[in-house]
Order: C-alpha cells, then structure tokens, then sequence
C-alpha cells in the first residue's frame, strides 16, 4: 500500500512545489494581466488583461484602454556610440528638460528596477500637460551599448493613486530577453 502512496506523494509535493516557485519568480503572469513579448523578442512586459496593444512600423509599443486615461509606452531607440553606457546620464538629462519645461515638476520617487540586471533606473515624476491636466509618470530606462529603451507608464494624478497597486506590477514585470536590445 505504500508503495502506491509514494508516487502520489511525490508527485503532489512536485506540484506544490512548483507552485509555490512559480508564485515567487516574476515571469508568472498576476490573474487578470496578459504578457506581451517584443516581436524582436527584446523584452517582455505583463499589462492588463482589459488594455489593448498597438505595435508601430518602427517597433514602439503602445498599450492602453480606450475608455481609461492609463497608457504605456515602449519605445527602444538607437543611442549616438559616443555617449556613456549609463542610465543615470539619461534620467539626468529627463530630470533636467522635465523641470526646463514644467515649472510645476515634481520628482516623486527614483530608483533602480530589482530583478533587471544591466544599467537602469527608473523615477516617478508629476507635472502640469499641456491641457493643464496634472500627470504622473514612471519612465524607466534600461541603456545597452547602442540602444536604449524607454518604458513610460502614465496617467492622470488621480488614476495612478487609485492604480498604484497595479502599475507596479506592470514595472516589475519588466524583463529583457537580449540585453543588446536586437543590435
């Protein structure tokens, strides 16, 4: 009798297992979000299951709700060879022409992405548009020798309170499959 249990057990430990690592590691996709990978398989991101994808001629992305004010932008760009590696040197030069032309800028929140190897970092940032509608926006950067990437996630103030939960989710879920960016 025990030698049939063995097996059973073995295979629901497996099981649980399997489950619990599957829970901790970040490339599971949360209930309710679908998982996007870049057509040049350079990165992979998780969105809301209720969000549409847009993907243009050049390979932005854009993810959005036409009935809700929350958009995500990817953009990956060629960088001039000259500059420095770093992503520091980018969200400086953000920061500076983000106060240049807001004057009611406010930097919220900086930092670097855990789990995303590489030169990155991210910031939070609020600001006044053009309509006068008060915005919030994470910008991330992950920098490789000849591109960069650029992942903005953005909503009205009001939105991105009462989204905060989810919208980490989505910048956590940032990976990036060829470190080079496709160069």
């Amino acid at each position: 009798m025990w030698q049939r249990l063995i097996p059973t057990a073995l295979v629901l430990v497996a099981a649980i297992i399997g489950v619990l690592c599957c829970r901790q590691a970040c490339w599971c996709i949360e209930p309710g979000f679908k998982q996007y990978t870049d057509r040049s398989r350079r990165f992979i991101l998780d969105y809301p299951a209720t969000m549409k994808v847009s993907e243009s001629k050049t390979g932005d992305v854009t993810v959005h709700h036409p009935g809700a004010s929350l958009v995500i932008r990817i953009v990956i760009e060629k960088r001039p060879q000259t500059t420095i590696t770093d992503a520091k040197a980018l969200l400086l030069a953000f920061k500076t022409k983000l106060k240049e032309e807001n004057k009611d800028a406010a930097i919220l929140e900086e930092g670097k992405l855990p789990g995303l190897e590489g030169s990155q970092g991210y910031l939070i940032c609020s600001f006044k548009n053009r309509k006068g509608i008060h915005v919030v926006q994470l910008v991330q950067y992950y920098v490789a020798k000849d591109r960069f990437l650029l992942l903005i996630i953005s909503d009205r103030l009001e939105g991105f309170k009462n989204l905060a939960d989810v919208i980490r989710k989505i910048h956590g879920s940032l990976r990036i499959i060829d470190p080079k960016l496709g160069t």
